[in-house]
């Protein structure tokens, strides 16, 4: 809920719903799917502080909520309407995050403000004229992900963090709002999965966008749901409370604040929470409690100053925004002499749509490397002075890479950003913590000159996909030795498909789609790529050289003179190689549809297929090897099945084999046992390609 700033009316989200009581069932993860097209979302409605004058300002399919007025009249609220879904639940939830959206004072030209795959909620209007609000941040940084303060203005330019975007004690900053008469904030320390409830905090963003001494408790006994706080002091000795909770605080002045308190711990007490005046001295005073229904949202029913209105820097007729780096090497001083482009790239949302719920990408499993496909939108050249000019997709996350004269990654941004159609945005540089002045930089080059234009990937606009653009380099160079049953150095770069599902299947009733190749199997257990594991980091600040090819050893031999002995990579396979690496090294370009009308066939996990090839070789191969051990799925040559590496091994030259086995299996293809094997892998690799699995849609389509 927000109140106009005269006082005279109320904008709010409101679900129309037969009871006050959640629907039967709702937290049956099967049955709860269907309530997002059976039951009416939420939607936005304002209404007269006297009580005439409802009416509805959006509808539709998606969920609408959390609106706050701005200075100039428009409401910007949140929205299901961006169709992402949750990247963190567990595989058969179907979830929705949510994105800024902005519409007139009538409920028209609804408009997307930011592009955040991971969510964006509880808008508030500031003082100064933009709107704050907890920004979820995952961008390979998972288990210490990042809920921050942002802003943004009121027509969607100009999106930067305020507050707490490189450390996680508290987990979560959130309902932030203005002090009035001072730069601090008031808001709430929460936990991870938690509600806004917790302590109730003063932010003062002046010391340092990632300063933790910016941070003190007005109620020091309460503490987040999940923990933290530690160190954090009380803010002149702070109110002494005996735990519960605070939520949606309003500050009267930087010692005083209206909130929502609940004595117990109980986050969704639906009769717990009560109206309070707190001070930092200690004081709390009851203002109101009603014993049948919990109270949120207190504010003061009077006039309060309009903040300044901005001007919009919008134009809806471009597709895209200009960006103006001014010194790429400030704060990146350590590799200054080795700049020479900056990269711009993509991580994809999850898609979310009413018929099809939450597609997926990667699970908790044994290979959580990335949270999303990657699209690289190209490099841009550095101009001699360190400044940079390029255009980039509007209405689009997006991140940036130093990159040195090979195109191989310097330093990595583990954040992301998005920008208006016809924004125009200049940064000094990639400086992170901003706690030093910008050095003097009047005139940049590149501003001189017209945007310079992106130069693409080798494979064009489409995600990195390891299968179509890494795998044939492997092929080509590596598996020769590495592959087969004694791979050299124990590393197999075979390009067979692996599966992992089965092994969760009878918990997550997963669908085909989960599981990779042998190849990128090895190089992700044996470390060979220098990766930000997504359950493995924390929310610092990005060293330099610290991931992608120049740190990955695989790049290293690729690259070696032993390599190039035995056959030099070309100068796009190189490239293609370091800009997957550089990538964070990703399996997948796209998702994986829980509801398909047509079931994948995943060659890799038919217990069928395994049982039936095992079976001959314990006839024929049981003398040399264990039968398992030759039966491997992974082997099955899926572009030309006759090159399967148990057909060709144990097959006499003169028939067309490798005969590597000791001692002859195969006289000839008309053995009844190589036939049987033969037509074995001619199905199952006909039925791959008929129902491609995700992995290989890659390589069927057009």
């Amino acid at each position: 809920m927000d109140l106009w700033w005269d006082g005279s009316r109320a904008v709010f989200g409101y679900s129309r719903t037969p009871s006050d009581e959640p629907p039967e069932g709702w937290l049956d993860r099967a049955r709860s799917y269907n309530f997002r097209r059976t039951v009416e979302p939420t939607h936005i409605f304002e209404i007269g502080i006297d009580g005439r004058n409802l009416r509805q300002l959006t509808s539709g399919e998606w969920s609408d909520l959390d609106p706050t007025y701005t200075a100039g009249g428009d409401i910007v609220f949140v929205s299901e309407r961006c169709g992402t879904s949750l990247q963190c639940n567990e595989y058969d939830k179907d979830e929705t995050s949510c994105n800024l959206y902005v519409m007139k004072p009538v409920g028209t030209g609804i408009r997307r403000l930011s592009a955040n795959k991971d969510g964006d909620y509880l808008p508030h209007a500031l003082d100064d004229g933009t709107v704050a609000y907890l920004r979820w941040e995952y961008h390979e940084r998972s288990w210490a992900f990042i809920q921050s303060i942002w802003s943004i203005r009121p027509d969607g330019t100009g999106a930067d963090a305020i507050f707490k975007q490189h450390f996680v004690n508290p987990w979560s900053l959130e309902d932030a709002r203005s002090i009035p008469g001072s730069k601090k904030l008031v808001c709430i320390a929460a936990g991870h999965h938690t509600l806004a409830a917790g302590p109730l905090i003063v932010v003062d963003p002046s010391l340092g966008i990632n300063e933790p001494k910016g941070m003190s408790i007005v109620t020091p006994d309460v503490k987040p749901p999940e923990g933290g706080m530690d160190g954090v002091p009380a803010l002149e000795g702070g109110t002494q409370d005996g735990g519960g909770l605070y939520s949606t605080p309003w500050a009267l002045s930087e010692k005083c604040f209206l909130a929502a308190y609940n004595y117990s711990s109980k986050q969704n007490d639906a009769k717990g929470y009560g109206l309070y005046l707190v001070d930092v001295f200690g004081n709390k005073e009851l203002l109101h409690r009603d014993p049948a229904i919990s109270c949120f949202m207190p504010m003061p029913l009077r006039s309060r100053p309009r903040p300044p209105v901005f001007p919009s820097f919008v134009d809806l007729s471009k597709d895209h925004a200009t960006c103006v780096i001014s010194d790429v090497s400030f704060g990146s001083e350590a590799i200054a002499d080795r700049i020479r482009y900056v990269r711009i790239a993509e991580p994809i949302g999850w898609p979310y749509d009413n018929q099809l719920g939450g597609q997926r990408y990667g699970e908790k499993g044994p290979h959580l490397i990335n949270w999303t496909p990657i699209r690289i939108l190209g490099d841009v050249p550095v101009e001699r002075d360190g400044s940079a000019h390029f255009e980039v997709p509007a209405d689009t996350a997006v991140y940036f890479q130093l990159l040195d004269e090979n195109r191989m990654e310097l330093r990595r941004m583990r954040s992301f950003i998005s920008f208006q159609p016809g924004e125009m945005r200049a940064c000094a540089g990639c400086h992170e913590t901003r706690g030093l002045s910008p050095r003097s930089h009047s005139s940049p080059l590149a501003t001189s000159l017209p945007p310079r234009a992106l130069i693409p990937p080798p494979w064009g606009n489409r995600p990195v996909s390891f299968l179509r653009d890494i795998q044939p380099i492997l092929d080509r160079h590596c598996v020769q030795c590495h592959g087969g049953l004694k791979p050299a150095g124990g590393l197999d770069f075979c390009g067979g498909l692996t599966d992992w599902s089965h092994e969760y299947e009878q918990a997550w009733g997963l669908v085909p789609g989960y599981g990779f190749n042998r190849a990128f199997e090895t190089i992700t257990q044996a470390k060979l790529v220098a990766t930000a594991e997504p359950n493995l980091q924390d929310a610092s600040v990005t060293p330099p050289l610290a991931y992608g090819a120049h740190a990955s050893k695989l790049f290293k031999s690729l690259d070696s003179p032993a390599q190039r002995k035995r056959g030099r990579l070309t100068a796009d396979e190189l490239l293609r190689m370091t800009m997957w690496m550089d990538a964070n090294a990703p399996y997948h370009d796209r998702f994986v549809n829980k509801r398909a009308t047509e079931k994948a066939y995943d060659i890799a996990s038919d217990k069928k297929l395994a049982r039936q090839i095992t079976a001959v070789h314990e006839r024929r191969c049981a003398a040399c090897h264990k039968s398992a051990e030759v039966s491997r799925l992974d082997w099955i040559d899926l572009q030309q099945p006759e090159r399967t590496l148990f057909l060709r091994a144990p097959l006499n030259k003169s028939a067309g084999g490798s005969q590597s086995c000791q001692g002859m299996v195969y006289q000839d293809a008309s053995d009844p046992d190589y036939r049987s094997l033969r037509e074995l892998v001619a199905a199952a690799v006909k039925k791959a390609w008929a129902s491609p699995r995700r992995d290989l849609q890659t390589l069927v389509e057009k």
